[in-house]
């Protein structure tokens, strides 16, 4: 049986990519990105990156602004983001282990197929 840690390792590097680059999440992430520029004051300045640069992942538009809100560069950076989703993942797995584990697993083994994917190349 492999640990529960190992497990968890794995589910955490799936989620974190998941919640900063994957694909899928993208448009997500520029919401919540755009929302907090306004919240800051500064949803003219994100408006006119999004314009300036269309093709520009959500990550990019953050990490060309030296003023970038801290919450904004949260949602984009893997070892901040990283730390926060591990966090969550130790109370999951003390609090609720049960409800927890399928999560994990289902996590764990996306995250082996995509990473097994790559070496079809």
């Amino acid at each position: 049986m492999i640990p529960a840690l190992l497990i968890d390792a794995v589910a955490a590097y799936r989620l974190t990519r998941l919640a900063t680059a994957d694909v899928i999440t993208e448009d997500l992430r520029r919401i919540a990105i755009g929302a907090i520029y306004a919240w800051h004051g500064d949803d003219e300045q994100w408006g006119a990156m999004l314009e300036d640069h269309p093709m520009s992942t959500a990550a990019d538009l953050v990490n060309m602004d030296p003023d970038a809100p801290k919450l904004a560069t949260l949602l984009v950076c893997r070892w901040c983001a990283g730390w926060w989703i591990s966090l969550a993942i130790v109370v999951a797995r003390r609090r609720c282990p049960r409800a927890w584990a399928p999560v994990a697993d289902t996590a764990a083994l996306s995250a082996a197929a995509a990473l097994l994917a790559r070496l079809e190349r």
